[in-house]
């Protein structure tokens, strides 16, 4: 099985060298995918080594390091990471955590040996659903305990997994626990050959990105400019063009709801001059946010824009809606968590990619409403708008959710941490 697998990964790599040239992919370190490890790794003595492929994986890697570390006086952490986005994260923010940071080898037998005897690791986590058949089988054969954290069987790769069900069982049973965010998860990943007696439902590290609490300060509508009856749609984290297209929604929902105010909170302030001048242009009376906080508050306009940093979640407590930025244009969106948690009815648009599973979550739970586009926008937001019993069922599975999901790192640290050993 392994000279299979490995002669297909000889003819993967002809075709992903000539990849990384074009793409401008190949970097320096890039050498340490193929096991050339720098000192900084080799010298750290039985660490536990945690794989994060990109950014979302590489923020809760560093959190389940420093929790562990907590936990574990003088455990020595190191992490792998795929792409140099997460390398880099790892790098910033695991300073004083994480012992060494390296790029993940290519699961080619002869690599991965080399990489498991330089790191000699007391365990491996991987992050998500990371399934490297090579790198697995030596780690088992060299008795080191391996976990699958946060894992997660999307519709698509359950299905391409169950067609090679018969590898995948062999594979799957050298991991020693499967920390599964859903039930769901659980059901597929057992399907697929793992033993039922290593998979726990530890819900979804990522609801734990998010700290706890409403606001630090938090305003009123009086504060804001608005009147106690004024409904708000908060739009927060906005990116270039969102603002546009949600002013020209806002006007349109105008007509139909009367006493209904806007908040644009632009990812970069520095683009709020950028924003005024539509906002002037489509001839709605505004205010920014830094005049409130010099006690000057008309009482008469429609549109606040937040030109500050660090207020905005002081902010969505007086929101009627909250409005995802960054999901409305290709940019990812942002965590919808920090509003839902708030109790508020949740709305983000089709590009979640940075936080698909969250988002997936919240929609299949009806905890937060997707819109197709700026058209969907207006019809979503009205009906939204005219309907309080929609809007506080949503805030209620948003909570029910976020209640199933929170804590999921620290029960998985728990169910790890008996596999290290003294």
């Amino acid at each position: 099985m392994r000279i299979l697998y490995d002669a297909f990964f000889i003819l993967f790599g002809v075709m992903y060298v000539p990849y990384l040239l074009i793409k401008r992919k190949y970097h320096k370190e890039f050498v340490q995918r193929f096991g050339v490890l720098p000192e900084s790794v080799t010298d750290v003595k039985r660490p536990v080594w945690i794989h994060a492929v990109s950014v979302g994986e590489a923020n809760l890697a560093v959190k389940a390091a420093s929790m562990m570390k907590n936990d574990i006086p003088g455990l020595k952490i190191v992490v792998s990471t795929t792409t140099q986005t997460g390398n880099s994260i790892v790098r910033s923010k695991g300073e004083g955590v994480v012992d060494a940071v390296f790029y993940f080898p290519l699961d080619f037998s002869a690599v991965v040996a080399k990489v498991v005897k330089l790191i000699d690791p007391r365990l491996f986590m991987m992050i998500e659903t990371e399934i490297w058949p090579n790198l697995i089988d030596e780690l088992s054969s060299k008795g080191v305990p391996v976990v699958m954290a946060n894992g997660r069987i999307s519709d698509s790769s359950f299905n391409n997994y169950m067609k090679i069900r018969f590898i995948m069982r062999r594979v799957l049973a050298k991991v020693d626990l499967f920390c599964m965010q859903t039930g769901r998860d659980a059901a597929r990943i057992k399907s697929m050959g793992a033993p039922g007696d290593r998979v726990h439902v530890t819900g979804n590290m990522k609801f734990d990105e998010v700290a706890k609490g409403i606001s630090v300060k938090g305003f009123s509508m009086e504060d804001l400019g608005f009147d106690a009856v004024d409904r708000v749609i908060v739009a927060g984290s906005t990116h270039f063009s969102e603002e546009e297209a949600l002013i020209d929604v806002f006007k349109e929902l105008k007509e139909k709801h009367e006493g209904l105010k806007l908040v644009l909170a632009p990812r970069h302030v520095e683009r709020s001059d950028a924003i005024e001048i539509y906002i002037k242009k489509s001839g709605i009376k505004h205010h920014r946010f830094s005049d409130v906080l010099e006690g000057k508050v008309p009482r008469d306009d429609d549109v606040l824009l937040v030109d500050t940093i660090g207020h905005l979640k002081d902010i969505y407590g007086i929101a009627t809606l909250i409005f995802v930025g960054g999901s409305l244009v290709k940019k990812g969106g942002q965590n919808p968590i920090e509003g839902a948690r708030l109790g508020k009815a949740v709305v983000f648009g089709p590009h979640m990619f940075n936080f698909k599973e969250v988002a997936e979550l919240f929609v299949e739970a009806e905890g937060a409403v997707r819109a197709d586009g700026k058209d969907h926008l207006v019809d979503l937001f009205g009906a939204l708008l005219d309907d309080d019993g929609r809007r506080e069922r949503i805030a209620l599975n948003a909570e029910r959710v976020i209640g199933e999901n929170s804590g999921a790192l620290g029960r998985t640290v728990r169910l790890v941490e008996p596999l290290l050993g003294s």
